[in-house]
C-alpha cells in the first residue's frame, strides 16, 4: 500500500507564494511598461537618424512616453505636440501650414502686397541641411525687403516671365527664388516607421523587462 499525503505546511507556503505573486504582479508589470517605453523613447530617437537627413536635435528629441501605474497598466509613446509634422511623415497625408508661411503673408500685407492662395514652399537656396527654412532667413527678408539694392528681398510676381509668385531676391542682375507659392497641394509619403520600430522593440525587451521585475518584486515581498 502506498500512502500519500500533502504537508499542510507545503500547501501554506505554496498559497502564500500565489498570493504575493498576484500582489505583486500589478507592480512588476507597471515597471516593465515603464522600462519598455523608455526603449521605445530612445529606439524611436535612434530611427530619426536613419529616416531624416541630419535630423536637427528638436527632431531627435521629439518623443515623450506616458507612464503606467499599477492601477492603470497602459503606457503610451508619442511624438511632443509642438512637433506636428511626425503625424503626415508617419502616415502620409497633406503638409499642414507651416508657421513661416503666416508670417511672410503678413509681411506683403503689411505692405498691400498679397500672395495667390496656396502653400509656400523654400527652395533649396532657403534650406538648411534638414531641408527646413533656415531660420536667420526671416529677419535677413524682413530687414531687407523692398530694397533696391544687391541682396534686396520683394514679395510678388516677377515681372516678364512665367515666373511663380513667391519670395525672390535681387543678386548680381538676377533674380533668385526663396519661396515659392504651388497651386497643387504638397503631400508627403509616409517616412517614419513609427509603428514598425515601436512595435518591434515592444516585442523585444517586454518579456525581459517582466520577468525581471517580477524577480525583483517576490525578492522584496520575502
Amino acid at each position: 500500500m502506498i500512502t500519500i499525503k500533502v504537508d499542510s505546511r507545503g500547501v501554506n507556503r505554496a498559497q502564500a507564494f500565489v498570493a504575493a505573486y498576484r500582489n505583486q504582479l500589478p507592480f512588476a508589470t507597471s515597471v516593465a511598461l515603464n522600462q519598455t517605453a523608455r526603449d521605445v523613447q530612445l529606439a524611436l530617437k535612434s530611427e530619426t537618424t536613419r529616416s531624416f537627413t541630419a535630423p536637427v536635435a528638436f527632431t531627435k528629441s521629439a518623443f515623450r512616453y506616458k507612464k503606467s501605474t499599477k492601477l492603470s497598466l497602459v503606457a503610451q509613446v508619442y511624438p511632443s505636440p509642438d512637433r506636428p509634422y511626425f503625424d503626415p511623415q508617419t502616415f502620409g497625408g497633406q503638409r499642414r501650414w507651416k508657421g513661416y508661411e503666416g508670417f511672410i503673408r503678413g509681411l506683403a500685407g503689411a505692405r498691400g502686397q498679397s500672395l495667390p492662395s496656396g502653400k509656400l514652399i523654400p527652395t533649396k537656396l532657403a534650406q538648411n541641411a534638414a531641408g527646413n527654412p533656415k531660420r536667420s532667413l526671416f529677419s535677413l527678408i524682413e530687414a531687407n525687403l523692398d530694397s533696391a539694392d544687391q541682396g534686396g528681398f520683394f514679395i510678388g510676381r516677377p515681372r516678364g516671365g512665367n515666373r511663380a509668385p513667391g519670395v525672390w531676391r535681387r543678386s548680381r542682375g538676377r533674380l533668385f527664388p526663396y519661396f515659392l507659392v504651388v497651386q497643387s497641394e504638397p503631400r508627403y509619403r509616409p517616412l517614419f516607421p513609427f509603428e514598425r520600430v515601436g512595435n518591434a522593440t515592444v516585442a523585444r525587451v517586454f518579456t525581459g523587462h517582466l520577468n525581471s521585475a517580477l524577480d525583483r518584486a517576490m525578492a522584496s515581498a520575502r
